[in-house]
């Protein structure tokens, strides 16, 4: 049977931005952080009270998030976060890849050099990389290592690519919270992957940024299967 959100607020009251929008972005963040669980109800009158909104905006908050695949609801029980089931991950690496594709062939594909201003923040981000990754704590350097993504993705300008892109890093915020999952290959990954690329960008390189962009989430779910399974165990 789904638990009940607890009675003490983890959402906070609007300030100044649109209702819906307010209370989409609460409750998706208390969803990616894990303090609003797989399988806890979302019941609308907890909601209403911790974020100071009426019903209406909030219900539109849960449908949206019901689109988006955060929120599952369900006949006689209502709203429910959604449970994080492995294909749904396999799925995310998968989309995530083909937007990637996408955003480095309009990157790279035109006769315009790469922004320097761009090629700057990439570098930026390669070389936080290399500090961040012996760190014992890696929350940095998934944060890191998410932003270098998402710079690449917006660099091509794609609004829609950039926006669908943007919903599956939520899911992989998410997944990294609840599963704690270990990356142990941390320092070898900065440099394949995050200088490899930047360099490939740098370079115009095309077809080689692009095959190191697949093989990067080729590798991710990968170990995320590896991961499933030993947990299985």
């Amino acid at each position: 049977m789904p638990k009940a959100v607890q009675e003490r607020s983890v959402l906070s009251r609007m300030n100044g931005i649109g209702s819906t929008d307010y209370a989409t972005d609460q409750i998706l963040q208390a969803i990616i952080s894990g303090r609003f669980k797989p399988g806890d109800r979302l019941i609308e009158k907890q909601l209403t009270d911790q974020l100071g909104l009426s019903r209406h905006p909030v219900r539109e908050a849960l449908a949206r998030l019901h689109r988006e695949g955060f929120v599952e609801v369900r006949l006689n029980r209502g709203a429910i976060v959604a449970s994080l089931e492995p294909a749904t991950i396999l799925e995310v690496y998968e989309l995530r890849a083909a937007f990637g594709n996408i955003a480095l062939r309009h990157l790279l594909g035109e006769e315009n050099p790469v922004p320097a201003a761009l090629l700057k923040k990439l570098e930026r981000l390669a070389k936080n990389a290399i500090e961040f990754a012996p760190l014992v704590d890696q929350s940095a350097d998934i944060r890191n290592d998410l932003e270098f993504q998402t710079t690449i993705v917006e660099a091509s300008g794609l609004e829609r690519v950039v926006r669908y892109f943007a919903e599956t890093t939520a899911e992989v915020q998410r997944f990294n919270a609840l599963s704690r999952i270990v990356y142990s290959e941390r320092e070898s990954d900065a440099q394949i992957y995050l200088v490899g690329l930047f360099n490939a960008i740098r370079a115009n390189d095309l077809a080689g940024a692009q095959a190191l962009w697949q093989r990067k989430f080729h590798v991710a779910a990968q170990r995320f299967l590896d991961s499933v399974k030993a947990t299985a165990v």
